[in-house]
């Protein structure tokens, strides 16, 4: 694993609104990323901190990426 400080707190969604709507979606689309190994044990630990597996934790960091800045609605 690597030697990394832990630099994010616990994720969470910002809104109600967002939360019901990720659970009425259906996750339905496969991405294949390649990942340095330190990258993915530095993710595999702040998910087990989120209480999350890998993919959802990285779902969780692109939808806050994207609907963070552009609001939950993706505007």
């Amino acid at each position: 694993m690597s030697e990394h400080p832990t630099v994010h707190a616990t994720l969470r969604l910002a809104s109600g609104a967002a939360i019901e709507k990720r659970r009425r979606l259906k996750c339905d689309r496969d991405v294949k990323l390649h990942l340095l190994e330190a990258l993915y044990d530095d993710l595999a630990r702040q998910a087990r901190a989120d209480s999350r597996a890998v993919s959802e934790y990285i779902r969780v960091l692109l939808e806050r990426h994207l609907y963070g800045m552009m609001g939950a609605g993706g505007h």
